[in-house]
């Protein structure tokens, strides 16, 4: 696995910004599977975490007052789970370099959501151990029975958000914009976004401005949806991931978050 090189914080978060991210999430997948920035596809997950990253998957249902949809354990420890013989929660002992995953996830209709899940995790993995570290003294991440775990809820967004108070909110938009990156790389999908308008008889746009006209509404809602057929991801995965490339853009933010771009050529 290729190490991230970067600046940490006091806390040992990473000081990494989205330009570096890129890069490396492009760096990453050719060393994984070069094939992968070949054509536009879908993300094997469970063979990157497993034989790529070398950590251990299982499936069970996560019991912390909120549903989780993965975890992963930086050190041994325990979590709880909601045991399905009995219907209890109980505590049960993991090791690191475990990641747990709702099983829910791997029925037929929520594998895209499985899919982003798996390498999210992953992703703390590779940035994010030094902060989960028992010896680190300015850890502000263990908020699970002061253990060191990572979860990804169900209900937490963080790709969008702009406010990033806490250790926590940082970390969890890091592996939120790593694991887009890994399952939609740049290049397969600027293929995808090619391809999306060639298949309506046009050349590609250089943005799709919501709120500017009637087609780029459209477009707004129609290209979100190839991309989440193409890579096997959810239809509110893609279209962060294309808002984050400034593919698909907002009337009133044009100007902002134009670091990134999927339209233009290397």
């Amino acid at each position: 696995m290729l190490e991230l090189i970067t600046a940490y914080s006091l806390s040992n978060v990473p000081y990494i910004d989205d330009s570096a991210l890129e890069d490396y999430a492009e760096e990453l997948v050719k060393d994984f599977s070069p094939e992968i920035l070949l054509s536009p596809q879908p993300f094997d997950a469970e063979r990157f975490i497993e034989y790529y990253l070398r950590l251990h998957v299982e499936y069970k249902r996560l019991v912390y007052g909120q549903r989780i949809l993965g975890m992963t354990a930086f050190n041994d420890g325990y979590i709880e789970v909601l045991n399905d013989e009995t219907g209890l929660k109980e505590a049960i002992d993991v090791n690191a370099g475990t990641v747990i995953i709702d099983p829910l996830l791997a029925l037929k209709r929520n594998r895209p959501r499985m899919r982003f899940t798996i390498t999210h995790e992953g992703c703390h993995w590779i940035m994010h151990r030094k902060a989960f570290e028992l010896a680190n003294p300015l850890s502000a991440v263990r908020i699970y029975d002061d253990q060191p775990l990572a979860a990804k809820t169900g209900r937490g967004d963080y790709s969008r958000s702009r406010r990033l108070k806490t250790d926590i909110d940082r970390i969890e938009r890091q592996a939120d914009f790593l694991a887009s990156a890994i399952v939609m790389p740049k290049d397969p999908l600027r293929m995808a976004y090619c391809s999306f308008f060639r298949s309506r008889g046009e050349k590609p746009w250089k943005n799709i401005v919501r709120g500017r006209s009637e087609t780029d509404d459209q477009y707004a809602k129609a290209l979100p949806l190839y991309v989440a057929k193409l890579f096997g991801v959810s239809k509110k995965a893609a279209t962060i991931r294309l808002e984050k490339l400034t593919a698909i853009l907002d009337k009133q933010n044009i100007g902002f978050h134009t670091q990134l771009t999927i339209t233009q050529n290397k």
